[in-house]
């Protein structure tokens, strides 16, 4: 099933179930990468990712931290 979800502020359409899936289908290398997931605002632990389910109208954000001073 697809679902339509809007991902840094830009609407896609993915077949992803989980998180850790639909990183990979955007081509973020989620086990290289220092990233921070946040679906409807809420940051979701990396751990919980393989299992944590999204959904049709989910709004996620995927950041990274910068370096800085």
């Amino acid at each position: 099933m697809i679902k339509r979800l809007k991902i840094n502020g830009k609407t896609i359409s993915i077949k992803s179930h989980t998180i850790l899936s639909m990183l990979k289908e955007v081509s973020v290398n989620s086990e290289n990468d220092n990233i921070a997931v946040a679906v409807n605002e809420e940051v979701v632990q990396k751990s919980k990712w393989i299992n944590y389910k999204i959904k049709s109208g989910d709004i996620i954000e995927i950041v990274r931290p910068l370096k800085g001073g």
